[in-house]
């Protein structure tokens, strides 16, 4: 006869925190200015907002960032249980005025679709039930609508008030908590 395994039961309902950096960042720097910004209190108080939402999906978070990245910020995000996911620029073939600074572009930003792509990448897990977004740009609507129509929870952490009023669709689309009435909603300029 064999002995009978004591297995802990498998963590479900796990949250899979993705951050858009620039969003996160630019948002932050035109409230606040580079001295009152508090990067690091406001990644500790996200790290445990998302705790209570749910556990992190691998233990950490992923912080999708173009390259100029700084070193401090870096450490500060690996510091805090953050991976970072660098997204370089790509080159275009013709230039093309930005929707959203109206300059002309020779290079695209790929932080937003290859902030997209992972988490539709992960959708399939069957440990992932919740995406916990961090940004304030409306460019996310249709991921949270593809991960309503697949059974995924949404939660938002708005870098401050002001891309949160820019933000409606995506608050339309963020979820309840399961254990407390209120959207699974954080804004990081409170903190």
């Amino acid at each position: 006869m064999q002995p009978e395994l004591n297995l802990s039961p498998v963590e479900t309902g796990q949250v899979l925190l993705l951050v858009d950096w620039d969003n996160f960042w630019y948002s932050l720097f035109t409230r606040f200015g580079i001295g009152k910004m508090n990067i690091e209190d406001r990644i500790r108080a996200l790290m445990g907002w998302v705790k209570t939402i749910g556990g992190l999906w691998g233990g950490h978070g992923f912080v999708f960032a173009p390259e100029h990245l700084t070193s401090i910020h870096r450490e500060i995000c690996v510091n805090n249980g953050l991976w970072l996911v660098t997204c370089p620029k790509k080159q275009l073939t013709e230039p093309r005025r930005n929707r959203k600074s109206g300059r002309m572009e020779t290079k695209a930003d790929t932080v937003d679709e290859t902030l997209v792509n992972f988490a539709k990448m992960l959708t399939g897990h069957p440990r992932f039930k919740t995406l916990c977004l961090v940004s304030g740009d409306n460019d996310f609507v249709a991921l949270f609508q593809f991960m309503h129509e697949r059974g995924v929870k949404t939660a938002l952490a708005a870098p401050t008030v002001n891309s949160l009023a820019r933000t409606q669709e995506l608050i339309k689309l963020v979820d309840e908590y399961s254990f407390k009435h209120g959207k699974m909603l954080l804004m990081l300029d409170n903190i």
